[in-house]
């Protein structure tokens, strides 16, 4: 009787249910999988192989059909599996306003009408909200350019949570200047991206270029620059287009020309 209960156990632990994301492991009916950490808002997805191998109605398992999310905390959504997925996905979004801190969630795999005899598994996952899943760095910190030349920083962007994310870049202080730029950063992964900006007066601007999460305000942080706007050769012979003509009229067809050809550019 020991050994068929030993033999038993052993087949229940090599053949369980596969997860392929966002982790690969194996789990069984009513185990805690930790999923490691997101940022509100964000959406993490889970895939599972339907395939098992033991269990069923002739013992030698069979497939399961639908994988969704049971009860979640309030402001949080999620996405069942499609009917007879391969994988089982299954998309769980987090409240953009959750607090910080661990939620654990109900993950449950069906059999329809339990037409295989596999029956439901229940399985649990641990996700670690926080608002500490990205930072990033600016270089250089201080550019000279020309007026209406654009200045350009390399934005390294570290995103240390387990789920992708969509992030947009924009900078302020600096007149007339509204860009922003998105990117997506995997999760537990890092991108550079160039972001410009350009002034068109000559002034010293100090600026704050923020990188924000689409997913939650909440995910945000901003870093000063500084550019130096200096007039160049081609801003002077640009102005020429503009204003009175106050140099002689026997040279006006000259300036005229530079002004043309100043355009070009």
């Amino acid at each position: 009787m020991k050994w068929i209960l030993a033999f038993a156990l052993l087949v229940g632990l090599v053949f369980p249910l596969q997860m392929i994301e966002p982790i690969l492991t194996e789990i069984s009916d009513g185990q805690t999988i930790e999923l490691g950490t997101m940022g509100p808002g964000q959406t993490v997805e889970l895939q599972l192989h339907p395939k098992v191998y033991e269990g069923g109605i002739h013992g030698i398992g069979g497939n399961y059909d639908l994988a969704y999310a049971g009860s979640l905390p309030q402001g949080w959504s999620s996405q069942k599996s499609k009917l007879y997925g391969s994988p089982l996905q299954v998309k769980i979004t987090a409240d953009p306003y959750a607090d910080e801190g661990t939620y654990t969630l109900p993950i449950l795999v069906e059999d329809e009408g339990n037409g295989e005899e596999l029956g439901t598994i229940t399985f649990y996952v641990h996700v670690e909200i926080s608002t500490d899943v990205m930072d990033f760095s600016v270089s250089p910190s201080e550019r000279t350019v020309g007026i209406g030349h654009p200045a350009r920083f390399e934005i390294l962007i570290n995103n240390h949570g387990n789920a992708g994310d969509t992030f947009s870049i924009s900078s302020e202080g600096v007149a007339k200047w509204d860009f922003t730029k998105l990117v997506y950063i995997p999760p537990q992964s890092s991108k550079v991206i160039s972001y410009e900006v350009a002034a068109f007066e000559e002034e010293d601007y100090s600026s704050l270029i923020t990188v924000e999460s689409s997913s939650s305000s909440r995910v945000s942080a901003s870093e000063p620059i500084t550019i130096h706007v200096q007039p160049d050769t081609l801003s002077d012979y640009k102005a020429v287009n503009n204003g009175a003509l106050l140099f002689p009229i026997i040279e006006a067809p000259v300036y005229a020309l530079i002004g043309l050809l100043s355009n070009l550019w």
